[in-house]
């Protein structure tokens, strides 16, 4: 990948090519081909944005933006292609504005705090605009349900109801939450590349000593104590919070990440151990993910990697 970021960073040519024909591309493209190319047009643009600037990274932005809508007006897209086109010009966006964040500030964790406040926005939206949110998310899950009330399919009506329940009530907040964590990881791929390049072995520091602001950790356990109470004043706004906490709690989940990365590191661990960390994360998600957050959240007051530190500093 140390040849792809060279090329990329060769010279403004380099840099819009780079862009703008896996944007083109990502148009047309079948689901998981277009997934690839579309986060990869956001590491373009937010490896530009990091190492030459905001002004030259939106440059880049506008480039792949008017390829991928010139390719969607020659393929004369349906409705639904145009919906994911936008998404992923809206994507970009906000990789842009992360990347941004991240050159001017130089804090990775004031970065994922502006991401967290810039991904509330359309769940709030949402639930200001749409007078029965349930029953809109209900609509879109509807093809998964036909296939899950499928004889073949070996569930029974009210296994199927009970399982999309839950899923039902979160799906706007998960929608963004994944978004959002493609483009933290694009984020981060770029910022990998950057160092590879110019100063090999700083984003591992960089990630490893990764902390939560103390105000955005006393922010995120309101809205978590809110979502508690709220439930049985007000159903739409608990509903509301219910989903922020998905989107929350995933960046939440980042930072607790960091600290295993952190702790693993000072005691000279392989990376056996974050590989097993990752994979409980992805099997059981409903146990390790709160775990990392409790993790990130008392990081805050107890400093983990500075209290049980190993050999050596992250």
């Amino acid at each position: 990948m140390r040849a792809v970021a060279s090329y990329i960073l060769k010279g403004p040519s380099q840099a819009v090519l780079s862009a703008s024909v896996p944007a083109a591309f990502s148009v047309a493209a079948p689901f998981l081909l277009k997934l690839l190319l579309i986060y990869f047009t956001a590491v373009v643009i937010a490896l530009v944005c990091l190492r030459l600037g905001a002004k030259k990274g939106l440059i880049i932005l506008l480039a792949a933006s008017a390829a991928a809508l010139v390719a969607a007006t020659v393929i004369e897209l349906g409705s639904l292609a145009k919906l994911d086109l936008w998404n992923a010009v809206l994507l970009w966006g906000v990789t842009w504005a992360a990347a941004s964040m991240l050159y001017l500030t130089r804090s990775l964790a004031l970065t994922l705090e502006f991401l967290a406040l810039v991904s509330l926005a359309p769940v709030v939206i949402f639930f200001m605009v749409v007078d029965q949110p349930r029953e809109l998310s209900r609509q879109l899950l509807e093809p998964m349900r036909q296939v899950l009330v499928d004889p073949a399919a070996g569930f029974t009506p009210q296994q199927v109801e009970e399982m999309m329940g839950p899923v039902i009530d979160i799906l706007p907040g998960s929608i963004v939450a994944y978004t959002v964590l493609g483009i933290i990881i694009s984020l981060f791929i770029a910022r990998s590349w950057q160092a590879g390049l110019f100063n090999p072995g700083a984003w591992q520091q960089e990630f490893r000593l990764l902390r939560l602001n103390t105000k955005a950790a006393i922010a995120t356990m309101i809205l978590f104590i809110a979502l508690m109470f709220v439930s049985a004043l007000n159903e739409q706004l608990a509903l509301m919070l219910e989903n922020c906490s998905v989107v929350i709690g995933m960046i939440v989940v980042v930072f607790g990440l960091s600290i295993v990365h952190g702790l693993v590191a000072s005691h000279e661990r392989s990376g056996f151990w974050l590989g097993g960390v990752y994979v409980f994360l992805f099997l059981l998600t409903k146990i390790v993910a709160p775990v990392l957050m409790v993790l990130a959240l008392s990081d805050v007051w107890v400093d983990y990697r500075q209290r049980f530190s190993g050999s050596k500093k992250p």
